[in-house]
C-alpha cells in the first residue's frame, strides 16, 4: 500500500503485484544481516506484522504451497521463483537450500561476466514461460558486474462468478484524470447483479468475485471525478479491513471499463524513499548468501500486465473509516467512468496479489 502511494507520485496509471515484489525481496532478505536486514524487516512490513525473521521462510512456504496447489479449470494462479547466480560466485549451500525448501526456487548458474546476453535471454525466456507469454521481456541488459538476479513471476487468470454479457458492452465516456474536459469513449461492460457493496460519503466500494477460488477484485471509486488522490491517501490495511467489514450484499448496476494495462518500472528509488537504502549501497550485508563477496542490490525491476474483459481477468505480475452499511431497497449504481483504485486479493487471508490505480484509458 505504501508502494502504491510512492509510485503514484508520478502521473499515470499504476499496476503492480505486491506479492511478487515482496516474494523477490524476501529471497534477498533471508541472505541479509545486520543493518540491511533491519531495514528490510521494517520496509517489508515484518516488523509491523510482528513476524520474526526466522518465521519469514515458513510463512512464504505456506503461501506458495497453498497457491500452487489451487489451479482449476476456472481459475489459474501460479507463482514461480528462480535465482540466477554467476558461475564464479561462491554461494552458501544453506542459502540455496532455503531457496529450494521454502521458496520452491531454482538456483541457476550463468556467466554474467563473459556472456551476459545469454543470461538475459535465459531470464526473459523463463519469465515468458511462467507468465503464459503475457510478459515476454523484462530485462534489457545486465552489467558485467552483475553477480545475482532474483526473479519472481505471478500469473493469474480468473473468470467472473457473474460474467458480463458482450451484448451489454458499449461505448461510454471515461473521464481521464478526472477532468470534465477530457472524456474518452471506451468499451464499458454492464451488469446488474447482487454484489457486496458499500457507500461512504466520499467513495463507493464493490467486490467482484471470481469463480472457483477465494479470490475477488475490490474496486474503490471516489464519488467525485477528481477524488482518486484523496481516496488513495486514506488507504491503509485498517482502512481496507473496515471497508470489507461494512459491505452488504445488494443489487448493483455495474459499469466497468474493459482494461488492458502494462506497467514496467524500476522500483529502486521508490524503495529507497520508503527506507530501504543499505541494500542498494556497497557494503550492504548479504553475508548469509555469500560470505566472501561484497554483494548489494543494483536495481529492482518490476513488470505487470492486466487484462479485464467480460469473462474475467488475466494478470501477470491506523485510520478509522466511518462507513454506512448500504441497505436501500432500490438498485445501487457503481458507474466507473472516472479514475479509481482496485486490488485483486485472497478473501481468506487478505493477501493482495495485484493492486493498481487507473487514471486514464
Amino acid at each position: 500500500i505504501n508502494l502504491l502511494k510512492e509510485l503514484s507520485k508520478e502521473i499515470g496509471n499504476v499496476f503492480f503485484s505486491p506479492f511478487s515484489i515482496s516474494s523477490a525481496l524476501a529471497m534477498g532478505f533471508i541472505g541479509s544481516s545486520h543493518e540491511t536486514a533491519k531495514e528490510m524487516t521494517s520496509v517489508l512490513g515484518y516488523e509491523a506484522a510482528k513476524v520474526e525473521s526466522g518465521d519469514v521462510k515458513t510463512s512464504f512456504l505456506h503461501l506458495f504451497s497453498e497457491i500452487n496447489k489451487k489451479t482449476s479449470s476456472v481459475c489459474t494462479l501460479s507463482i514461480a521463483n528462480v535465482v540466477f547466480g554467476d558461475c564464479e560466485l561462491s554461494v552458501q549451500e544453506d542459502f540455496k537450500k532455503s531457496l529450494r525448501d521454502f521458496f520452491h526456487a531454482l538456483f541457476v548458474d550463468v556467466d554474467f561476466m563473459n556472456d551476459s546476453a545469454a543470461a538475459v535471454k535465459k531470464a526473459n525466456d523463463w519469465i515468458k514461460t511462467k507468465t503464459e507469454n503475457k510478459i515476454s521481456h523484462l530485462l534489457d541488459s545486465l552489467d558485467s558486474d552483475t553477480k545475482l538476479v532474483i526473479l519472481n513471476a505471478v500469473y493469474f487468470r480468473g473468470f467472473w462468478l457473474h460474467a458480463f454479457k458482450e451484448k451489454s458492452t458499449f461505448l461510454q465516456h471515461f473521464y481521464n484524470k478526472g477532468l470534465d474536459d477530457e472524456p474518452k469513449l471506451v468499451e464499458m461492460m454492464h451488469l446488474k447483479e447482487k454484489f457486496f457493496y458499500a457507500n461512504d460519503n466520499s467513495f463507493k466500494a464493490l467486490k467482484l468475485p471470481y469463480k472457483g477460488e477465494n479470490l475477488a477484485m475490490l474496486l474503490l471509486l471516489p464519488n467525485s471525478r477528481d477524488g482518486v488522490d484523496d481516496l488513495e491517501h486514506q488507504i491503509t490495511i485498517e482502512f481496507l479491513r473496515h471497508v470489507k467489514e461494512n459491505m452488504c450484499q445488494t443489487e448493483v448496476e455495474v459499469a466497468l471499463p474493459k482494461l488492458h494495462l502494462e506497467y514496467s518500472k524500476s522500483l529502486k528509488n521508490a524503495l529507497k524513499n520508503l527506507g530501504l537504502r543499505r541494500a542498494f549501497e556497497a557494503g550492504a550485508h548479504f553475508d548469509q548468501m555469500c560470505d566472501k563477496e561484497n554483494l548489494y542490490v543494483s536495481d529492482v525491476i518490476h513488470k505487470a500486465v492486466l487484462e479485464v474483459n467480460e469473462e474475467g481477468t488475466e494478470a501477470a505480475a491506523s485510520t478509522a473509516v466511518m462507513m454506512n452499511k448500504y441497505s436501500r431497497t432500490h438498485c445501487a449504481e457503481f458507474i466507473i467512468d472516472h479514475p479509481f483504485v482496485f486490488l485483486i486479493y485472497n478473501c481468506k487471508n487478505d493477501l493482495i496479489l495485484f493492486m493498481g490505480k487507473v487514471v486514464e484509458l
